[in-house]
């Protein structure tokens, strides 16, 4: 079993770098990644639920914080990948799950999704 996960941000280095810790997680699958939030309206708005889906903030088009309203329903866990402070992105957004401030390490990630999945009393079978 593996939880999908789908990724927008507008820069591509952070798209690899999440990419590339997700892959370190057995569970986890990229299921897409996009660097134009209106791509991502468009596409996860037509298509299957998601289990992660990670938003950049700060996007050229559409903010995060209202990509995040739109997909609300799509996916199952919304986590916060930015730059900005967490209190600033919970007074915008205070109903999303998680927020990993940038840059990214490794042991925040795992430590951010195992917690979710604890917390959820998700199945972790592969």
């Amino acid at each position: 079993m593996y939880y999908n996960c789908s990724i927008v941000d507008d820069e591509q280095h952070a798209i690899d770098a999440l990419n590339d810790y997700i892959n370190e997680i057995d569970f986890l699958k990229v299921s897409s990644t996009f660097n134009n939030p209106l791509d991502a309206l468009k596409i996860i708005g037509k298509g299957d639920k998601i289990d992660f889906l990670f938003l950049d903030i700060d996007m050229d088009g559409m903010a995060g914080t209202e990509l995040s309203k739109h997909l609300r329903e799509k996916a199952r866990f919304v986590i916060y990948a930015s730059s900005n402070l967490e209190h600033e992105v919970r007074t915008i957004d205070p109903s999303f799950e998680c927020y990993l401030g940038k840059p990214i390490s490794m042991k925040r990630f795992t430590n951010t999704i195992e917690t979710l999945v604890r917390l959820n009393n998700l199945p972790i079978k592969n």
